[in-house]
């Protein structure tokens, strides 16, 4: 039986008890207290509720380390199998993505991260364990924004460095406007297409379900300005010059007072080549490069 140190009495150690907040210390404190009184080791972990060896470790840790020895410990756990550079090296391959992207795949997998790692420092580790370390710099899965494959960087940098210059010579050529709002437009196809539902049938038979071909269909057109923090949108049947000009006069009539709008459209020939097309006066049409979507503030 391992003594118990005798430097705080059973009473000294239920006050202490009666200050703590953490129940499992306060019946490792009132089972030492209990000791102290002389009860046995097997009625005192009786009556605190605590096993015989659970008792006896918080002797062991009371008299080596007072108090603070009945806390819980964290547990460490298995050393990790990255050091802190290589942590920071994976962090930088998985963000620059691999080397051969002609083989269509823009990211790393986590199977490829576990290759990769193999292959850069001789370490194999599990799927889950690859996971785990991409999370902790703070990775995670996001859905990526398009690139078309045919966007042209040096036309997108051109277009950005001139921007400024751009909506300089719009208010430059519209003296009258105080001030210039840049707004930014497009569309997307709404529709609708039956689709073969599941039925209550019996098993190993192959029931029907009447199906409408066909699907209908709207274009829903919106502009918004991110300075002002407001926007209109237009639903339209079908995307022709016409529906563009009604979507453009809504957008002039959105326009501040004395204002001048930048509106930055696609190429798409109703945009801005229709030779119907009616832009109001307040309204300055600047085409994007071509398959830049990206180039629009969010």
């Amino acid at each position: 039986m391992i003594p118990v140190r005798q430097d705080s009495d059973a009473q000294g150690l239920r006050l202490l008890a009666r200050l703590e907040k953490v129940g499992k210390v306060v019946v490792r404190l009132l089972g030492i207290a209990t000791i102290l009184d002389g009860r046995s080791r097997q009625e005192v972990a009786d009556l605190v509720g605590l096993a015989p060896w659970a008792l006896t470790r918080a002797v062991k840790r009371y008299n080596t380390e007072g108090v603070a020895g009945l806390r819980d410990r964290k547990i460490p756990g298995r050393p990790a199998r990255l050091t802190a550079e290589q942590d920071a090296e994976l962090k930088r391959m998985v963000l620059a993505g691999p080397p051969d992207r002609e083989s269509g795949r823009a990211e790393f997998r986590v199977c490829d991260s576990v290759a990769l790692i193999e292959r850069t420092w001789g370490i194999r580790m599990s799927a889950e364990a690859v996971r785990t370390r991409l999370h902790a710099p703070k990775l995670e899965k996001l859905v990526c924004r398009p690139r078309h494959h045919k966007a042209e960087p040096d036309a997108q940098a051109a277009f950005k460095a001139g921007f400024a210059d751009r909506l300089a010579q719009i208010a430059k050529d519209h003296p009258a406007a105080s001030a210039i709002e840049v707004w930014v437009q497009d569309e997307t196809r709404v529709g609708q297409k039956a689709r073969v539902v599941r039925r209550w049938a019996e098993k190993g038979s192959r029931p029907w379900a009447l199906v409408h071909g066909g699907f209908q269909s709207a274009w829903l057109f919106g502009a918004f300005c991110p300075e002002r923090d407001t926007g209109v949108s237009i639903v339209v049947e079908t995307v022709c010059a016409a529906a563009m000009s009604a979507h453009l006069a809504l957008i002039a009539q959105a326009v501040l007072p004395a204002h001048h709008a930048a509106v930055l459209v696609d190429g798409a020939g109703f945009h801005a080549t229709a030779a119907d097309l009616v832009v109001p006066p307040n309204i300055t049409l600047v085409t994007l490069p071509a398959h830049s979507p990206e180039l629009s503030p969010p």
